[in-house]
């Protein structure tokens, strides 16, 4: 600090001539000057005023010179005294210096700019020891002040690792977000704030400490500029102290706002993709500062590592769970391909003896009605069985122009006896409709997962289940339908009177693995499939939802123009037929002696076999005995497709067909590169035997 006004001395001198002297020569040169005659006076003086340097005579009466250095030492040692006296002892100079005495001089003084030239001195060097002493004190309240920084840095990052034990048993955003969002807020001592999880197409709140403020959900791509924009795009924090200074960023005017300071977390992961972002405001004690945000830092980085971390595993637990799903499929598949066989088997008994009853020319009217029921029966049995097949058909696509009415109302059979009998199935379901593109057991799929969940949705409870199909216009739906381009459309609607969806569970329905189901009742993939479904054939899926009124799910599909791909049985009598030479070969005796006599009734010559290694045998003996070869796939030794291989290696130009219970247990590119001219699936009806019979032969 620099002085105002002049230095102030004071001369212990008990005389009064020196005193006078030295007082006039100083205060020519500005200098104040008190005076003392004697060391108690002077050191009066001293303590009650400021002063900037004391020239002291060291022999005095009462108290010496020497008592008096030695009292101003102790109290200010850094205090310039300048000893003036006309003892010549040496030894008194001496003892004078070790007390701390700046300077020495001997009276008499003949040249008093001697005088002047050591006060002068030793105020200069007083002034660097004052200095010096304010420096110290600066330097000493800084390393306190920055001990205290530290210390608080320590404390915080000693609550940040309790923290983070917590953060690193963090699953799913939706059900850890809050607590994040509370141990940041903790940390930073803020009563406002938000977290947000980063989707496909938005940013969605999962939590927010001020309910009101921060809305639900933010559409992507961000509005340039923004913060959370600026924020993902630096991939690091922002702090900023006073938003009002912030050019780019209008202050919401809030009234719940603490003060004007802003942080900003984002949750990058690995990849360099945000996962969340964090915000916080109204600290408490505010603003907030850059310790803050380094903190907070610390916390996003290990609540980010801490989410990848759950993914993982849950990828992995989900993982696991197909593969395991996948394996009980295989098995079941495998399960419902030996019941095709064999089940097909005895129908294949039953169709057939029936048609070779029907086509008989002797059969009474009343015989015909009753084999036509026992033949109707029969194809409900064979749809049955295919629609047993589709459960287990993963890869298998049979995606054509289809009337999806029947698939629908035979599903609603099945779920009747699965849905509780609380629950009232209502159905409207028109036939004749139109035609739309997709595999049958795709549809079937469609409606048992939307049922299911529906029924879910009323458990315990008395409800109502809604199926209806209708044709619709495009343009007339008041849902905006952007993904279909045809006009005409076919809506599957379903309809329940369950607990109903909150419009951030109606948000994630769609979402793989997203589940309100308790853990082992779902696996969060239902609604998933549906829509990836949906999508597939050009459709549109809509949800209406209310909470405690129930939902509805209408699904759109374009209609085909064209005519639906499925052959139509020909029901009528007569068959075209012939009298080619036809080998037939199936280990089912039964099966084998029935299709002999529906083909030898078609006009047809015939041997019957029931081994395929005689059949094989037979044929490399004559084989241009033959004009047809029909075999079964599954037989004992070797398969239908091997039996032709070999016959087919021989000769190449041979028709044969080829027919099973199972249409998986044949690699039906294979077959047909290999020759093999048409399938038959079992049963096995007279009118398709002679309409493929004729078909081949024709075409060879």
């Amino acid at each position: 600090m620099v002085r105002t006004e002049q230095p102030l001395i004071l001369t212990i001198d008990d005389e009064s001539v020196v005193r006078r002297s030295i007082h006039a020569y100083l205060e020519d040169y500005d200098y104040r000057v008190l005076e003392a005659d004697n060391g108690w006076t002077g050191l009066e003086i001293y303590y009650r005023e400021k002063l900037d340097l004391v020239l002291v005579d060291l022999r005095m009466p009462g108290m010496g010179g020497i008592q008096v250095l030695k009292t101003i030492r102790a109290a200010t040692p850094e205090m310039p005294v300048i000893v003036v006296s006309g003892a010549g002892d040496i030894s008194d100079v001496v003892e004078a210096l070790r007390l701390g005495a700046w300077d020495y001089l001997m009276k008499p003084i003949d040249d008093m700019s001697i005088l002047r030239h050591a006060i002068e001195k030793g105020l200069e060097r007083g002034r660097l020891f004052e200095e010096n002493r304010r420096y110290q004190t600066e330097l000493e309240d800084r390393v306190s002040e920055k001990t205290e920084e530290l210390l608080e840095v320590n404390r915080r990052l000693c609550a940040v690792v309790e923290s983070t034990k917590k953060l690193l048993g963090c699953g799913d955003i939706n059900k850890c977000g809050a607590m994040m969002l509370e141990e940041f807020a903790r940390h930073m001592d803020a009563s406002g704030g938000s977290i947000y999880e980063v989707s496909e197409n938005s940013l969605r709140c999962v939590h927010s400490l001020d309910a009101g403020h921060a809305v639900p959900e933010i559409a992507l791509p961000l509005r340039d500029g923004s913060i959370f924009a600026r924020a993902f795009a630096q991939k690091g924090p922002i702090f900023i102290a006073d938003i009002r200074q912030e050019q780019e960023i209008a202050p919401s005017g809030w009234s719940q706002y603490g003060d004007d300071s802003l942080l900003v977390f984002p949750f990058i992961d690995r990849t360099g993709h945000p996962l969340a972002v964090v915000s916080l405001h109204s600290k408490n004690h505010p603003p907030f500062v850059a310790q803050d945000r380094e903190i907070g830092a610390i916390l996003a980085s290990y609540a980010c590592e801490a989410l990848q971390t759950a993914r993982a595993v849950s990828a992995m637990q989900r993982s696991e769970e197909l593969m395991l799903q996948a394996q009980k499929m295989e098995a079941i598949g495998t399960l419902a391909g030996g019941i095709a066989h064999d089940f097909n088997n005895i129908l294949s008994a039953i169709v057939g003896y029936t048609d070779l009853s029907l086509f008989a020319e002797n059969c009474p009217d009343n015989i015909r009605k009753n084999l036509e029921q026992v033949k109707k029966g029969s194809r409900r049995a064979r749809d049955l069985v295919r629609q047993i097949l589709s459960f287990s058909r993963t890869d298998e696509k049979d995606e054509g122009p289809v009337d999806v009415s029947p698939i629908i109302k035979e599903a609603l059979k099945l779920l009747r006896a699965t849905i509780p009998t609380s629950i009232t199935i209502q159905r409207n379901i028109p036939s004749g409709l139109g035609l739309i593109k997709i595999d049958p057991g795709r549809i079937h799929q469609v409606l048992m997962n939307l049922c299911t969940n529906s029924a879910h949705a009323m458990q315990g409870m008395v409800g109502v289940l809604n199926v209806e199909i209708s044709r619709v216009k495009k343009d007339d739906e008041h849902f905006d339908l952007y993904e279909i381009k045809a006009q005409d459309c076919l809506r599957l609607s379903v309809f329940d009177t369950g607990r109903g969806m909150s419009p951030e569970v109606q948000a994630r329905i769609f979402d793989p693995y997203f589940t309100t189901k308790e853990k082992g009742e779902g696996t969060g993939l239902g609604l998933a499939v549906v829509q990836g479904i949906v999508r597939v054939c050009g459709g549109a899926i809509r949800v209406e939802s209310e909470e405690g009124v129930g939902s509805q799910f209408h699904l759109y599909f374009p209609c085909c123009d064209t005519e639906s791909a499925e052959t139509t049985e020909d029901r009528s009598h007569e068959m075209p037929k012939g009298t080619e030479r036809i080998l037939f070969v199936d280990d089912e005796e039964t099966l084998a002696v029935m299709a002999g006599e529906m083909l030898k009734k078609l006009g047809y010559k015939v041997k019957v076999m029931t081994g395929s290694v005689e059949a094989l045998s037979d044929f490399r003996s004559q084989p241009y005995s033959y004009d047809l070869i029909i075999t079964d796939q599954t037989m004992p030794e070797m398969t239908g497709l091997e039996l032709a291989r070999e016959i087919l290696n021989q000769r190449p130009s041979m028709p044969v067909v080829l027919y099973t219970g199972y249409s998986t247990s044949i690699d039906g590119g294979e077959a047909r590169r290999m020759g093999i001219r048409e399938f038959m699936m079992k049963p096995l009806s007279m009118t398709n035997l002679a309409l493929t019979v004729r078909r081949v032969l024709d075409g060879a």
